[in-house]
Order: C-alpha cells, then structure tokens, then sequence
C-alpha cells in the first residue's frame, strides 16, 4: 500500500523530473534545450527563464533549511545572473536538480505522521509540499510561455 509521503514524493517527481510531467510539461522538459541566451530573455515586466529558476532553486532550499533547523535563506530570491555565460546557465539548471534531489532524500525519511507536523507560520509539512508541486507546475508553465513568446514551441 502505497503512503501518504510516497505519493507525494511521487507527486513531486512527477512535477519536476524529465519525461513525468504531472499535468503537462515537467519542470526539467521545459528546460531540456533552453540556452543561456534563451534564458535570459525578457518582457517588459516579466522575469526571464534565468530568474524563475533562480527562484526555484530558492524555494527549495527555503523548505530544505525549514527542514534541517537551519537559518533561512534572505537572498534575492529571483536573483538576476551577472555571468551569464553557457557555462553558468548549465550550472544553474544542475544545481536547481540537485537541490530537488537533495529535497526528496530529506524527505524519504519522513512518515505520514510527519506529514501533520507544523512548521509554523509555513503550515504543515503536507501544506509546504504540495505548495512545491504547485510551484513547480506554475512555474513550469510560465516558463512554457516566456519560450513561445521567443516562437519556441514545446
């Protein structure tokens, strides 16, 4: 029988990893051939590809430091990039999956009963959690628009 964690767990896999697209697209689908040029496309008023995942990675790393008692992170959380080279984007979209990964090992050791805990102000870890899987999925789709308005179509 599967858990409540595991399901989750699945959830959010499913919502970020390439080829497992929850509803549509995965966050790393939509990222597969992005390229530092792509990524740091912008509209007026809008954030570039760059920027969202900037976020993302912030995001997690926020639950991650909730999750191991540690000071939270106060960076700018849709930090612009001032190297802006092929190099860096490709670091940047690796460091957003090792910081998935390294979300997803933390919370393998969690059980249902976990899930109800609280964090505070955060509400429980079950609220924080599909909190990300809803994230992930807003921002995947954002992303998928900032491509087509480059006439990039998935």
């Amino acid at each position: 029988m599967t858990t409540r964690i595991e399901r989750i767990l699945k959830y959010m896999d499913d919502a970020f990893k390439k080829d497992r697209g929850l509803w549509s697209h995965s966050v790393m689908d939509v990222l597969e051939n992005v390229s530092s040029k792509e990524a740091t496309f912008k509209k007026e008023n809008t954030h570039s590809i760059w920027e969202i995942v900037n976020h993302l990675i912030f995001g997690k790393e926020y639950l991650i430091s909730i999750l191991e008692g540690k000071e939270l992170p106060s960076e700018d959380d849709f930090k612009t990039p001032t190297d802006t080279s092929e190099e860096a984007w490709k670091n940047t979209v690796k460091k957003l999956e090792e910081t998935h990964n390294k979300l997803i090992e933390i919370l393998k050791s969690k059980t249902d009963e976990d899930l109800d805990k609280n964090l505070g102000e955060y509400g429980t870890l079950e609220d924080n959690l599909y909190g990300i899987i809803s994230h992930d999925c807003y921002h995947a789709g954002q992303i998928v628009l900032l491509l087509q308005l480059m006439g990039i179509n998935l």
